[in-house]
C-alpha cells in the first residue's frame, strides 16, 4: 500500500517540542519530512504564501516529499467561489505561487474547504469548477450535509475532482472516491473546538479498513489528522500508520518517543513558566495600587504577553460586558468572566494549562487588553484579592 500518504495538517506548532521537535530553534519543516512524507499546508487558507516561504517549502523537504495546500480564504469564505467575485484570477494568482511545488513534483493537489454556511447549490459549484485550472488537481471538503447527494458525486466525478472523506462530529464519515486521487481529513471528536482530541486506538481501527478500500480504488491516497493540539496528530497519524502497516523503521521510532513523551507528560506535567511577578504582588496593600500592566504581570509570563499583544484585534469579539460578567469569541474560542460567581471559563489548548495555576493564556490576555483599561484593571484586581476563591475552567457549551 505504498499509494497511502498520511500526515498532519500543518507542522508548525509550539507544543509539538516534546512529542516531535527537540527544540524551538530548529527547522520544524526539516524535521517533521524526515518522519512523515506528505503535510496539508494549512497556512494558505489564512493568506498567500510569499514566493520565499514556498521556496523553503522546497528547500526544507525530502527530496519524495509531498504537499497539498488550502485554497485561500479569499476564495472560499470571503468571496464564496463566486466566479462574479473575481475567483477566477485569485486562483490564478495562487496557482502561479505553488507552480514551483508542482514543477518539482511537491504538490500532490489543492483542496477547497467550503465555507459551513453554503448550502447545496450545484450552479454555484460547476461554475466553480470551470475555472480550476487543469494542470494541478482538486479537492473539496463540504460542510454541510446538504451536499451530500448523488448529484454532487457525479459533478465531481465529472470535472475529477476528490471528494474529502471526513471524521468529525457533524458529518458522517461517507467513504467516496471520485476520482484518481482520494482525500481523507480526521479534525477530531471534541467539542469546543474539535481538533483538541486524542483519538483512541479503537477509534481509529474502524477507519483502517476503509483507507485499505480507498487505497484499491484511488490511485493515492492522501490523509491528514488536524487535531493538532498537544501533538496528538503526530500520535494519531503514526498509529494509524502502523495499523496500516506501513510504518518505517523513522517511524517506528519516533512513535516509540511520542509515547514515552506522553507517558512521562502524565507522571509529571511540564510545569508553566513563572509569572513576572512575585508573591508580594499579591499583598491587598500592593495590588490597589498597581496598574493595568502591573496587573496583567501578575497572571502572565513576559513570552504569554507578548504573544497577546500579536493577535489582531479584528479577532477579538466582546460579546457582553455587564457589572457581572464579559463575554467574548477571540478566533473560535469562548471566554466568560463570571464576576459574581468568581469563575473564568475558557477553552484554549493552553488554557489547561493554566488551571492549575491560575495564569492567564494569550487569549483571555488579549480580551482583558481589548477592554477599557479601568474595567480591565478593575477584574484583574477583584481576581487577584481573591484569587485563592476563583476557579479557571474548562469552557463547554
Amino acid at each position: 500500500m505504498t499509494n497511502i500518504l498520511l500526515g498532519t495538517s500543518g507542522w508548525h506548532y509550539k507544543d509539538w517540542v516534546g512529542p516531535l521537535y527537540i527544540d524551538e530553534k530548529e527547522s520544524k519543516l526539516k524535521a517533521y519530512s524526515k518522519v512523515f512524507k506528505t503535510a496539508e499546508i494549512d497556512s494558505t487558507f489564512y493568506a498567500y504564501p510569499t514566493k520565499g516561504t514556498v521556496m523553503g517549502w522546497l528547500k526544507y523537504t525530502e527530496p519524495n516529499f509531498l504537499f497539498t495546500a488550502k485554497l485561500p480564504k479569499l476564495i472560499t469564505h470571503k468571496k464564496k467561489l463566486d466566479p462574479k467575485q473575481g475567483v477566477e484570477e485569485d486562483l490564478q494568482r495562487f496557482c502561479e505561487l505553488m507552480k514551483p511545488l508542482q514543477l518539482e513534483g511537491k504538490l500532490g493537489c489543492l483542496l477547497t474547504q467550503m465555507p459551513p454556511g453554503i448550502k447545496f447549490d450545484l450552479e454555484l459549484l460547476e461554475n466553480f469548477f470551470k475555472t480550476l485550472p487543469t494542470e494541478f488537481r482538486f479537492a473539496v471538503e463540504f460542510r454541510d450535509d446538504s451536499w451530500l447527494r448523488g448529484e454532487t458525486y457525479e459533478l465531481l466525478e465529472q470535472y475529477r475532482v476528490a471528494y474529502t472523506i471526513v471524521d468529525e462530529p457533524l458529518l458522517p464519515p461517507d467513504v467516496r472516491v471520485t476520482t484518481d486521487i482520494a482525500y481523507i481529513r480526521w479534525h477530531g471528536r471534541g467539542e469546543r473546538p474539535w481538533y483538541n482530541y486524542r483519538y483512541k486506538a479503537e477509534e481509529l481501527q474502524p477507519w483502517i479498513p476503509r483507507v485499505k478500500e480507498t487505497a484499491k480504488k484511488a490511485k493515492t491516497v492522501y490523509g491528514y489528522f488536524n487535531n493538532h493540539f498537544h501533538g496528538y496528530a503526530v500520535e494519531n497519524c503514526l498509529q494509524a500508520l502502523e495499523m496500516l502497516d506501513v510504518l518505517t523503521p523513522k517511524q517506528k521510532e519516533t512513535k516509540k518517543n511520542v509515547a514515552e513523551y506522553f507517558e512521562a507528560k502524565a507522571v509529571a506535567p511540564q510545569p508553566l513558566a513563572k509569572p513576572a511577578l512575585t508573591l508580594t504582588a499579591f499583598i491587598p496593600e500592593k495590588i490597589e495600587k498597581m496598574g493595568f500592566q502591573e496587573l496583567l504581570r501578575v497572571f502572565m509570563d513576559a513570552s504569554r504577553i507578548q504573544r497577546a499583544k500579536s493577535i489582531p484585534s479584528k479577532d477579538v469579539k466582546i460579546q457582553e460586558v455587564t457589572d457581572e460578567h464579559v463575554r467574548a469569541l477571540i478566533r473560535e474560542y469562548h471566554l466568560l468572566i463570571d464576576l459574581q460567581k468568581q469563575m473564568i471559563l475558557h477553552d484554549c489548548a493552553d488554557w489547561s494549562r493554566c488551571l492549575p495555576v491560575k495564569q492567564f493564556c494569550k487569549h483571555v490576555g488579549k480580551v482583558l487588553m481589548s477592554l477599557p483599561e479601568q474595567k480591565a484593571t478593575e477584574i484583574m484586581r477583584k481576581i487577584s484579592l481573591e484569587r485563592e476563591k476563583w476557579e479557571f475552567r474548562p469552557y463547554v457549551a
